[in-house]
C-alpha cells in the first residue's frame, strides 16, 4: 500500500529591524522612542509578537495585507511587553514566495486623536516643571554636551546643594485627564547614576488636603540613557473615581542623595517628557 506524503509548506520571510517614529516637533515633541517589539497581523488576523530585530516566517502565500503594530515595555519592565495603543499602523501588502525574503522599515506616528497636555524638552525658553522649595544652589541646568540625550540639544540635569537631601521638581497642574482606563502615559527619557522617583499629586476640588504618590521607582543606567513609557491609566483613574472628575494632577520627579555618607554627585539627567492621552 502506498504511502502519501504531505508535501511540507517552504516559509517566506519579512525582516524588521526597527520601527522609526515621525512626530509633529512642536506639537508632540522629539521622535524619541523604545520600541522592542514588532506584533504581526495578517489579514487582519494577529501572527505573534516578536522581538526587534527579527525574521518573521510566513507560511501563507499570494499577496497579504500584513500590519505592524509597535510594542514597547510597560512601564519599564522587561517580562511586562505592550502593544502600544496610541501609535498608528503600518499597513504594507506583500507578494509572499517561496525562500523570499523582504525586508520592511516600518514609519508609525502618535494617532491623530492623541492629547498631550504636557511637553517638555528643554529646548526652548518655558518650562513646565519648577523645584519644589527649592534651597540655595538647587538647580535645574541645561546640558548640551556628552551627557545630553542628544548632541547639540538640551537635557535637564538636576543639582542638589550640599544641603540638600532631597529635590522635587513638579509641573504644573494638569486638568481634565481621563478616567475609565483610558490610556495614559508619560513617556521621559532619562539618566542617572541612583534611584529616583516618579509620582502624581492629586489636586482636589473638595478642599480635601492632597498628598504625592510615587507611581515609579527608576534605579542607575549605568551611564546609558533610558526610554520609560510609564502607564498611568490605574493610578489617575483610580483618584478621579474616588474623587470626581474636577480632580487636577501634578507630575512630579524626586531625586535623593544616595550612600553612606551622602553622594554629593548624586545625578539625574531628564528629557523629551511627554503625557500622551486620547
Amino acid at each position: 500500500m502506498a504511502c502519501s506524503v504531505e508535501k511540507s509548506t517552504i516559509p517566506s520571510y519579512i525582516y524588521v529591524k526597527e520601527f522609526k517614529l515621525n512626530t509633529n516637533l512642536l506639537t508632540q515633541g522629539d521622535t524619541s522612542e523604545d520600541i522592542v517589539d514588532v506584533w504581526l497581523f495578517q489579514n487582519n488576523e494577529f501572527k505573534g509578537s516578536f522581538g526587534l530585530p527579527t525574521y518573521i516566517p510566513i507560511t501563507d502565500k499570494d499577496k497579504h495585507n500584513i500590519k505592524l503594530r509597535a510594542g514597547v515595555k510597560r512601564s519599564g519592565q522587561d517580562d511586562q511587553r505592550l502593544l502600544y495603543p496610541i501609535f498608528s499602523d503600518y499597513d504594507t501588502i506583500l507578494p509572499l514566495n517561496d525562500l523570499g525574503s523582504d525586508t520592511i522599515s516600518p514609519t508609525v506616528s502618535y494617532l491623530p486623536n492623541c492629547k498631550f497636555p504636557l511637553i517638555q524638552d528643554f529646548d526652548g525658553n518655558s518650562s513646565f516643571f519648577s523645584i519644589n522649595n527649592p534651597k540655595n544652589g538647587d538647580s535645574i541646568a541645561k546640558v548640551n554636551d556628552l551627557d545630553a540625550w542628544k548632541t547639540n540639544n538640551n537635557s535637564a540635569k538636576f543639582i542638589l546643594s550640599d544641603s540638600t537631601y532631597q529635590l522635587f521638581y513638579v509641573s504644573k497642574e494638569l486638568s481634565n485627564l481621563p478616567a475609565n482606563n483610558i490610556p495614559i502615559y508619560l513617556e521621559v527619557d532619562y539618566k542617572c547614576n541612583g534611584a529616583f522617583s516618579i509620582g502624581i499629586n492629586p489636586i482636589y476640588n473638595n478642599g480635601k488636603e492632597s498628598k504625592g504618590t510615587s507611581v515609579y521607582i527608576a534605579n542607575s543606567t549605568n551611564g546609558k540613557w533610558k526610554k520609560l513609557y510609564l502607564d498611568l491609566a490605574l493610578d489617575i483613574g483610580t483618584e478621579i473615581a474616588k474623587n470626581g472628575s474636577g480632580t487636577n494632577f501634578q507630575i512630579y520627579f524626586e531625586v535623593q542623595k544616595s550612600g553612606e555618607p551622602l553622594i554629593d554627585n548624586t545625578h539625574l539627567f531628564l528629557d523629551n517628557i511627554k503625557l500622551v492621552h486620547f
